[in-house]
C-alpha cells in the first residue's frame, strides 16, 4: 500500500504558486490512480482514470476531493485503531433511558423522544435518511443546475420583492458569476440584517436555472465549521411538544444529540453479530459502522445515499437477520406449546359442505383440509391464508369455526376495522347460526351494559363465536375456553395485538388462522411470515365476474358523469374514491369533502353520500347501511379499501390512481363485481400522464389482468413490497436500515433466512451468544414470543 501521508502532501503541492506543478506536470492521474487503487472509493478512482484528460478547472475541485479523501481516510484508520483498543461495554449498558444521560440537554430530549427514540441503543441505530456533501467549495462556473453544492460568496444587494412566490432576493458573487439567494418569509427584516452588503458568506443549497439566470431557495447559511465534511440528514417529523419547532432546528437538535452520543458511547458498542457471519461477509464491527453512519470519513457520499456502501450493508444484513432469528425463535416456540386438539370427523366436509346454500371451490376445500389437518394436533396451528378478493376466505373460516365449537371450544375473529365487523357479524354470522352456533359482536361503539354483557357471555361460554376489533384485546375481555383465533387483514395489525388475542387461551394455545385478501408473492410471504404456515385460494367461486377496467383522464369527466346515471337508473350503485396523502392527509380530506359539494352539483336528482376516515365508527356504519338502503354513489376515501360488500355496486372510480399502488387499487377494485351484475372500474388520472411511460405503464397492468397474485408481482417488480404489506416498514418489522422496496435488502433476505435457521440448529437457545440473545430480546421480546431463547 502507498505511503499516504506521503502522496496527501504530494497532492498538497499540486496547488501551491498557483497550481504550477500541476500545469506543469504529465501523467499525474496515472500515477495517483496507481497509488490509490486498492482504498480509494470507486467514483475517485473512475475519475482519476479521465484526471489527465480533464480541464484545469476540473482537476482542481478534483484535488480538492482528494486532498479531503486522503486526510478523513488517514484519520479513519487512526479512529480504527483507537476503537480496536478499547474494551466493549455490555449491551445492558445501553439500554439506558435517555434521560438518564447527562450529556443530552432538555431541548434535544423533547425531540428525540418526539420521534419515539427511548434508549441510549435506540439513539445510536437511528440513522440518517440520506447525506449532504458539504466538503468541497464549489465554483460557479463550474456548477449545473440541480447539483447541491457549497459556495463561498459576497452579499452584493438584498431586497424586498413585492410579487411572486418570493419575499426577500439577495445577489450575491463569487468572484466570477453572480447567484440570487431567494426566501419565502413572512417578514424579510431579518434577512436584510442576516446578508448585509459585503458580508462574506457559505452557503449550501440546491443550483437551479431559469431563463439563464440561477438561484438557490432557502439555502444553509453556514459556519467554517461546519463546511469539509459530508452532514447526516434525519427524518424528523415528530410528535409532542416539540413540533412546534422547525425542521431545521430539530435537525441540529438531532444532529448535536448523535454526534456528541457516537463519539462517548459507540467506541464501547458490544459486537453482538456472530464472528463467522462477519467474516463470511466481510462486515465491518459494530462500533465502526455506528461511528461511520453518523460520523462519515473516507466515504463516498453518493454511496451512502444509495445504501451501497458496506456499513450500509452490514445494518440491512442485521436488520433482516435479526428479524428472520425472530420468526424463527417464535416458529421453534411454537411447536412446545400444547394446543387443544380439535378432533374433526371423517365426513366433517360433507356434512358442512350440505348445510351451505352454494358448494365450495376445490381450492377452498384443498385448505380446509390443510387447517383442520393443522386443528387436529396438539400443537398450535399458525396458519396464513392468502386469497384474491372474492375468492371466498370468509366460508374456509367459517369452517375452521365450525370445526373449533363442534369440538366444545370458542373462536374468536379480530378485523381491523367496526364496519368490517359488523359485516362478518352478518355474512359469517348467518353461516354459523345455520348450525346453531351463538355469535356475539364486540366493537369500541357497544355501550357500556352492552360491553358488560358481552364480557359475561364470553366468560361464560354462552357466546361460542365473537367477532370484533382491538376491543377483543382488552384485558376485561376473559374467554371460557377459546380454541381458535382468526385475523382478518393480519396485515393491519401489529405482532403484538396477535400475541396478545393468542394469550387469552388458559393454559392451552389456542390455534391461530390470519387471513389476508393483499396477495403477496410466495417467497416473501415465507420470508417475511416465516412463522407461519402459507395455504392460498387460487380458484374464484363460480358467478363471480371480471371487473372490465379502463383508464380516463380527467378531461373526460363528461363520460364518467354519463356511466353513474346510467349504472344509477339500472338500480346500482357506484363508489368514488379519492387518496389520503400521507405529507398532506387534511388537504387530501379537504379535497374529498369539496368533490363531494361538486359531484352533488354535476349529479342533481342522484343520491350522494361521503364516507371519511375522520367520521366516528358510529357515523361511518350509518353511512354505509343508508347506501346499502337508499344510496346511489358514495364519495369516500380509502375507508372502503378492505371488506365493504354491497352486491349492488357495479362501478368503481378512483380519482388520482396514479397516487394509489397496484395492490391497493386491485383492492378497491374488488369493491364491485360482487354478483352477477356486469361491474367496471375506471382509473382516473390528470391529463399531463399522458406523456408519464412510466405511470401509464404501472396502471395499464391493472387494464390488462384482474389476477391480484400477478398484480403483486408486477406491484413488487415495480414500487417493492412496502406497498403489497399496507404497513411502514420500519415500525412494522423493526428494521432500521432495510427496505424491502429495495430489490439488494430483498436478495440479502433469502440469506438471512438461511443464516438464522443454521445458527439456531447449532445453538438453539444461542447460549453461546449472550449478547445477540439480547439485542433479540430487546428488538423483538416484547412484541414475539421468543420462549425458544432460554
Amino acid at each position: 500500500m502507498a505511503d499516504l501521508e506521503k502522496l496527501r502532501r504530494f497532492v498538497e503541492s499540486l496547488s501551491e504558486n498557483n497550481y504550477l506543478r500541476l500545469r506543469r506536470g504529465f501523467g499525474i492521474g496515472l500515477y495517483l490512480y496507481n497509488q490509490l487503487r486498492d482504498v480509494a472509493p470507486p467514483y475517485l478512482l473512475e475519475n482519476l482514470q479521465r484526471f489527465d484528460r480533464m480541464s484545469f478547472e476540473k482537476k482542481k475541485v478534483l484535488l480538492q476531493e482528494l486532498g479531503s479523501f486522503l486526510s478523513s481516510y488517514h484519520s479513519l484508520r487512526e479512529r480504527r485503531k483507537k476503537l480496536e483498543q478499547v474494551k466493549s461495554k455490555p449491551l445492558r449498558d445501553f439500554l439506558i433511558p435517555l434521560d438518564r444521560l447527562k450529556f443530552l440537554d432538555r431541548a434535544e430530549l423533547r425531540v428525540l423522544q418526539g420521534l419515539g427514540i427511548n434508549t441510549l441503543l435506540d439513539l445510536l441505530l437511528y440513522f440518517p435518511l440520506r447525506y449532504e456533501d458539504r466538503r468541497v467549495l464549489s465554483n460557479l462556473r463550474l456548477v449545473r443546475p440541480g447539483e447541491k453544492v457549497v459556495l463561498r460568496l459576497r452579499v452584493k444587494d438584498t431586497r424586498t420583492l413585492r410579487e411572486g412566490p418570493y419575499t426577500a432576493e439577495v445577489t450575491c458573487t463569487d468572484g466570477d458569476e453572480e447567484i440570487r439567494l431567494r426566501f419565502r418569509y413572512r417578514r424579510s427584516d431579518f434577512i436584510h440584517a442576516l446578508y448585509r452588503r459585503g458580508r462574506e458568506i457559505l452557503v449550501f443549497g440546491k443550483v437551479r436555472a431559469y431563463r439563464g439566470e440561477r438561484y438557490m431557495v432557502h439555502p444553509d447559511l453556514l459556519s467554517e465549521e461546519e463546511c469539509g465534511r459530508i452532514v447526516p440528514v434525519y427524518y424528523n417529523r415528530i410528535r409532542g411538544e416539540a413540533t412546534r419547532i422547525s425542521s431545521k432546528t430539530r435537525q441540529k437538535r438531532i444532529r448535536k444529540a448523535i454526534e456528541r452520543s457516537v463519539r462517548r458511547a459507540a467506541p464501547y458498542l458490544p459486537e453482538y453479530l456472530p464472528s463467522q457471519l462477519l467474516e463470511k461477509y466481510s462486515f465491518p464491527s459494530l462500533r465502526e459502522t455506528v461511528t461511520q453512519l453518523h460520523i462519515p470519513e473516507g466515504v463516498d457520499p453518493k454511496e451512502l445515499n444509495a445504501f451501497k456502501d458496506v456499513y450500509h450493508r452490514r445494518m440491512i444484513y442485521e436488520d433482516l437477520f435479526l428479524f428472520q432469528l425472530a420468526l424463527a425463535v417464535r416458529k421453534a416456540g411454537l411447536k412446545r406449546e400444547k394446543a387443544p386438539r380439535i378432533a374433526v370427523p371423517s365426513d366433517f366436509l360433507r356434512h358442512f359442505e350440505e348445510n351451505l346454500p352454494f358448494s365450495l371451490t376445490g381450492a377452498q376445500r384443498k385448505v380446509l383440509k390443510e387447517i383442520l389437518s393443522d386443528m387436529e394436533r396438539e400443537n398450535p396451528m399458525n396458519r396464513l391464508l392468502q386469497g384474491d378478493v372474492g375468492s371466498g376466505k370468509t366460508v374456509v373460516a367459517a369452517g375452521a369455526v365450525f370445526a373449533a365449537v363442534r369440538a366444545g371450544y370458542q373462536a374468536a375473529v379480530m378485523v381491523p376495522t367496526e364496519i368490517l365487523a359488523r359485516q362478518h357479524f352478518e355474512k359469517l354470522g348467518e353461516v354459523l347460526r345455520n348450525f346453531g352456533i351463538t355469535v356475539g359482536l364486540l366493537t369500541g361503539s357497544l355501550t357500556p351494559a352492552q360491553k358488560r354483557s358481552v364480557y359475561r357471555h364470553i366468560r361464560e361460554g354462552t357466546l361460542q363465536v365473537v367477532i370484533g376489533t382491538h376491543a377483543l384485546i382488552q384485558d376485561r375481555v376473559e374467554f371460557k375456553q377459546l380454541g381458535l383465533v382468526v385475523i382478518d387483514e393480519q396485515h393491519r395489525f401489529g405482532v403484538m395485538q396477535r400475541k396478545l388475542l393468542l394469550e387469552k387461551g388458559k393454559g392451552l394455545y389456542p390455534h391461530c388462522l390470519v387471513m389476508s385478501a393483499t396477495p403477496i408473492p410466495r417467497t416473501l410471504a415465507l420470508s417475511l411470515y416465516g412463522d407461519l404456515d402459507v395455504s392460498v385460494l387460487d380458484e374464484m367461486p363460480p358467478g363471480r365476474r371480471e371487473v372490465r377496467t379502463s383508464l380516463l383522464f380527467e378531461s373526460e369527466r363528461d363520460s364518467l358523469i354519463e356511466a353513474i346515471r346510467r349504472e344509477v337508473s339500472q338500480g346500482n350503485r357506484v363508489y368514488i374514491v379519492y387518496p389520503l396523502i400521507e405529507e398532506s392527509e387534511n388537504l387530501a380530506l379537504k379535497s374529498a369533502v369539496e368533490e363531494f359539494e361538486r359531484w352533488r352539483r354535476d349529479l342533481e336528482g342522484v343520491r350522494v353520500l361521503l364516507l371519511h376516515g375522520r367520521m366516528s365508527d358510529r357515523e361511518k356504519e350509518e353511512v354505509m347501511e343508508r347506501f346499502r338502503e337508499e344510496g346511489d354513489v358514495l364519495v369516500s376515501t380509502t375507508v372502503i379499501e378492505v371488506g365493504i360488500d354491497v352486491p349492488t355496486a357495479t362501478l368503481m372510480i378512483v380519482e388520482s390512481a396514479h397516487r394509489f399502488g397496484l395492490s391497493q387499487l386491485h383492492q378497491l377494485r374488488g369493491r364491485v363485481g360482487r354478483s352477477d351484475r356486469p361491474s367496471r372500474c375506471y382509473l382516473v388520472v390528470p391529463d399531463h400522464l399522458r406523456r408519464d411511460q412510466e405511470a401509464m405503464k404501472r396502471l395499464r397492468v391493472l387494464v390488462k389482468t384482474s389476477d391480484g397474485f400477478e398484480v403483486a408481482e408486477m406491484d413488487m417488480k415495480l414500487r417493492g413490497p412496502g406497498e403489497l404489506l399496507g404497513v411502514s416498514q420500519s415500525g412494522y418489522f423493526g428494521f432500521n436500515v432495510a427496505n424491502l422496496a429495495r430489490s439488494y435488502d430483498r436478495g440479502v433476505l433469502e440469506r438471512a433466512r438461511e443464516d438464522a435457521v443454521e445458527l439456531l440448529r447449532k445453538d438453539p437457545g444461542l447460549r453461546n451468544h449472550p449478547e445477540l440473545r439480547s439485542v433479540l430480546l430487546y428488538r423483538y421480546g416484547e412484541r414475539m414470543d421468543l420462549s425458544g431463547v432460554a
